[in-house]
């Protein structure tokens, strides 16, 4: 077994104690402020996700030229919302 395989087993079990558990959930700001910026990375990655996969399908649906059903009535709208001058 090589030196970087190994786990030290002093650090394993800090990172994985109920003490620190328990510090925290004895702690409402720390939870709170814990909970707060988890729920932020992930609503930021979600948002960021999802306007990936829209550019990425803008982008498709670009090069192939359009979507032939939804393309009309989105046309249509285009048109309809169109100021007159």
């Amino acid at each position: 077994m090589s030196k970087k395989s190994r786990v030290n087993p002093i650090a394993a079990e800090k990172l994985i104690s109920l003490d620190g558990i328990i510090e925290i959930l004895d702690n409402p700001k720390k939870l709170f402020w814990l909970n707060f910026k988890a729920g932020f990375i992930r609503g930021f990655a979600g948002i960021l996700g999802a306007a990936l996969a829209i550019i990425i399908i803008g982008f498709l649906v670009a090069r192939l030229g359009g979507v032939p059903l939804i393309g009309d009535i989105i046309n249509q709208i285009g048109d309809a919302v169109k100021p007159a001058n």
